[in-house]
């Protein structure tokens, strides 16, 4: 007995020793490997374990993004889980290289793209390389100017719903009211009405109980917290199917426990939205366009557009299905914080909300029909200062703050200037294979070098007049406005119009009717990949931005 103890003991030892040198000569080789990047100035590292992670992704990360990005410029390294090496670039002609002249050699991570597969089914953000392609090529009509611009109705009437329960609010007399609670429904209900021409019902009295809006609502608060278990996703996900949900269902940990209902919840509603527009297709296009949105939202226009594919190029319905998750995930946070944020800034800055409503009521006055009550898509498109309220916040503000690629092979990616390391200048950095590379949009959209002195001011007039060179001529390849808000490349964001039309229809309404005031509580932005807004020193860690609003 005791010489078979001994020996499981031996073996034991034997074991471990083998793994402590498994894990030991893994690190020395990546440490070897990454010494061109360990030469590039960055922060130091507070943990071993989490690098600069903490500090990087945290509730209140936005002082160090903003420390880091002045102190190190536009290139620098920084440290992941367990000492590795990561290339931090908003270097504009390195941005062309990542995102546009190299982009199939830096994808997103696979722990991303696996992720975003198991929750949301194989859609846009869950495909890479040439079937991503083939399905962004499908998409495209669902997002043109001519499909965008049939959907102002849509966005109008959700806008509508919104803007008349605020009204009750406020009926009798200005009032201090949670303007995240109204932004985060209305924009729950601009991408379920002009998405999938459904609608969630969010303007109902009882739609604090409807558990699909309540677990969409909860799906990035969740999301950003499991950063880590992210990471190290994708060998999970390569478990046999029977064993990869039992492991989803018994594993220990409640938040993930809740992500997988969340996911489970709206695929299912999602794939009944689906169903019924499918046999309304079979019967016709006549029975197709008797749709609330008379097939003019997105997931419409794609099952049409799917139609007239052969056979073999056709997108199966549970793609169609990860595509409409897609939508509501991608959008739905993103657009409510954009909105809320916009009008936090009027608040504290009547002068520019007083300007803005002037244009939107001449624009009323002006160019309305007699049968017209609201302005159409062109009109709103025309009107300058609220063009310019829009680009400045997705400037200074932009939602999404940093965007993550792998490096798939060696590659040299050059700078547009040299930058400093502990070797002296380089007017190029190499980057291993392996390499995680974050792109922060604030290096881009607040760099002094590129927009002035005053790059940190949000200034809507700067867009009033011509850019000036220093912007025109920077080279960065961003698919907006010269900024890096909605990505650039093959990979920018497909509803970037829509987006856009999403603010324009919103802010028509709101700045027209209701006059935005600051409260007395000082709010706070908590970073979480999607800035949202809370209390300052609240014991309350929910998102909510209070406002004083006034009928007009």
């Amino acid at each position: 007995m005791m010489t078979l103890l001994a020996a499981l003991w031996i073996t034991v030892k034997v074991g471990l020793s083998l793994c402590i040198v498994t894990v030991l000569t893994f690190l020395a080789r990546r440490t070897i490997k990454q010494s061109s990047l360990r030469k590039l100035y960055g922060p130091p590292s507070p943990s071993f374990f989490s690098g600069n992670y903490d500090e990087l992704f945290s509730p209140f990360a936005a002082p160090f993004h903003q420390h880091i990005l002045r102190t190190y410029g536009r290139v620098m390294r920084i440290s992941g889980f367990f000492g590795d090496a990561q290339l931090v670039i908003c270097d504009p002609k390195a941005l062309s290289a990542i995102l546009v002249q190299h982009q199939d050699v830096f994808e997103p991570p696979e722990w991303h793209v696996e992720s975003n597969h198991h929750l949301w089914g194989n859609g846009l953000f869950a495909t890479t390389g040439a079937y991503h392609r083939k399905q962004r090529k499908l998409l495209s009509p669902c997002f043109s100017p001519k499909t965008v611009r049939s959907l102002c109705p849509l966005l109008q009437r959700a806008t509508n719903q919104a803007r008349d329960g605020m009204l009750a609010e406020v009926k009798d007399g200005p009032r201090e009211i949670d303007v995240y609670s109204w932004t985060s429904r209305l924009a729950l209900e601009l991408v379920s009405q002009g998405g999938m021409g459904h609608t969630f019902g969010s303007f109902r009295p009882n739609a604090a109980s409807n558990e699909v809006s309540r677990a969409i609502k909860e799906y990035n608060p969740v999301l950003s917290r499991f950063m880590l278990p992210r990471m190290y996703f994708h060998h999970i996900a390569k478990l046999p199917p029977p064993l990869l949900h039992f492991v989803a269902r018994h594993i220990p940990m409640a938040r993930f426990r809740r992500l997988m209902q969340i996911s489970n919840l709206v695929r299912t509603d999602a794939r009944n939205v689906l169903d019924k527009k499918r046999a309304l297709l079979d019967r016709g296009s006549e029975a197709f366009t008797s749709q609330v949105s008379e097939g003019k939202d997105i997931i419409s226009v794609l099952m049409r557009e799917n139609q007239k594919q052969p056979e073999s190029n056709r997108i199966p319905d549970n793609e169609t299905v990860a595509q409409m998750c897609m939508l509501v995930f991608s959008s739905t946070d993103s657009v409510s914080s954009t909105l809320a944020r916009t009008l936090h800034l009027l608040a504290l800055r009547p002068d520019v909300q007083e300007r803005l409503r002037s244009e939107i009521n001449e624009g009323y006055t002006s160019k309305l029909l007699e049968t017209e009550t609201e302005l159409g898509y062109d009109q709103l498109m025309e009107l300058p200062y609220l063009d310019a309220v829009c680009r400045e916040t997705l400037r200074v503000y932009p939602p999404a703050q940093l965007f993550l690629r792998r490096c798939r092979s060696d590659i040299s990616v050059p700078l547009s200037r040299p930058t400093k390391t502990t070797d002296g200048e380089i007017t190029s950095v190499f980057v291993p294979k392996g390499t995680t590379v974050i792109l922060p949009a604030l290096g881009v959209n607040r760099d002094p070098e590129i927009w002035g002195a005053d790059a940190m001011e949000w200034k809507p007039e700067r867009w009033l007049a011509p850019l000036p060179e220093s912007v025109t001529k920077a080279g960065v390849p961003g698919v907006y406005s010269n900024t890096l808000t909605f990505l650039a490349g093959p990979r920018s964001c497909i509803g970037l119009k829509y987006a856009e039309l999403e603010m324009k229809a919103v802010l028509s309404q709101f700045v027209r009717q209701f006059r935005f005031s600051p409260s007395k509580k000082e709010v706070f932005w908590r970073y979480g990949g999607i800035t949202v807004p809370s209390i300052k020193d609240s014991p309350d860690v929910g998102s909510r931005l209070p406002m004083v609003l006034e009928r007009i």
